[in-house]
């Protein structure tokens, strides 16, 4: 009889960090650019009776040792429930004799691998003496970009913008208590305003920002909150001036409205994707080639990047007793 092993958000917080995964995340999107990887294409279950759907992402560890298969959901009416609008789990299973492994909790994973993979987008990307950052929206992965970023530069000034003041407040709040310093701006526009980085991290359909309210000398651009081929972040003009990275080609041109709006629009097409980030990793695509240069990093997110982020969940609770353990089958 097996055991699996139950790993809730509180206890993925405690044994996973940014800093910690940040090395093995950018090591296996140089091994998925480089062909070395498995994942399944990301499945959508969109029923047209609900107001949400969910997405299915299954891949295998870097090393073949593990399965993962990462469940989330998209539901308009969680807010009502005081729920964050993206939820999930992750089922590992060993790869060798198809034992499940554990269930770990998908939201707070989803949470620390994108901002630790969007920080080595930044670092990589972004100008050497960036010092001032941008942030829109306040939800869950802008609060974790916030914390992830403060990392990769000295950032003097963080201004911070949200449809919801409440919501902007409490998060600049909580971030000045840990040393960043952000202030709160009463429109898009102004948080971006001559900002070295900008970090657009909302569930809009329309551009939250104009073609003019990111600055044209060297900003880089994080895209982060927009998904499906209908919904974007950013107006054509802004992409189409932009050095584009992208997570993986095959899927922004599946589920990118950020690249195919404009691409749809004629005012840019494939070619305009520079490079994967994990061929900048691997030095096949130096990326940010000038300091006058606008850089634009459009990420959806991968499966490769959650199994990644969850066997060292995995192993750190393993190796600590953390999480509930039960007989299976």
């Amino acid at each position: 009889m097996g055991r699996l092993r139950i790993i809730n958000g509180d206890e993925v917080r405690r044994l996973l960090t940014v800093e910690d995964v940040r090395p093995a995340l950018a090591d296996a999107m140089a091994r998925f650019s480089g062909g070395e990887t498995y994942q399944h294409p990301r499945i959508t279950v969109d029923p047209p009776q609900f107001d949400g759907m969910a997405l299915l992402m299954p891949a295998a560890s870097a090393g073949g040792r593990t399965l993962g298969f990462k469940l989330l959901s998209m539901f308009d009416r969680s807010v009502e429930r005081g729920l964050p609008s993206v939820q999930g789990l992750v089922i590992l299973l060993d790869a060798v004799y198809g034992e499940p492994l554990a269930i770990i909790d998908g939201t707070v994973v989803t949470e620390i691998r994108t901002a630790a993979v969007t920080a080595e987008a930044t670092d990589r990307l972004a100008r050497a003496d960036a010092v001032t950052m941008g942030v829109i929206g306040a939800g869950v992965q802008a609060r974790g970009h916030l914390e992830a970023l403060a990392e990769v530069r000295p950032w003097k000034t963080v201004r911070l913008w949200s449809r919801t003041a409440e919501r902007a407040r409490l998060l600049a709040e909580w971030g000045r208590d840990r040393g960043i310093p952000v202030q709160v701006v009463d429109s898009a526009r102004e948080a971006a305003a001559d900002a070295d980085v900008v970090c657009t991290a909302t569930s809009d359909c329309s551009p939250v920002l104009a073609d003019g309210d990111v600055a044209e000398n060297g900003a880089h651009i994080n895209a982060i909150g927009a998904f499906g081929p209908e919904c974007r972040e950013l107006p054509t003009e802004l992409v189409a001036r932009s050095t584009i990275v992208v997570d993986s080609r095959e899927a922004v041109l599946r589920e990118s409205g950020d690249l195919l709006i404009p691409m749809r629009e004629g005012a840019i097409g494939e070619s305009a994707i520079a490079a994967e980030l994990g061929e900048v990793i691997a030095g096949r695509h130096p990326g940010r080639t000038g300091d006058g240069e606008t850089t634009l990093f459009e990420t959806l997110g991968l499966p490769i990047q959650d199994v990644v982020a969850c066997d060292l969940v995995y192993e750190r609770a393993v190796e600590r007793g953390v999480g509930q353990e039960i007989a299976f089958p």
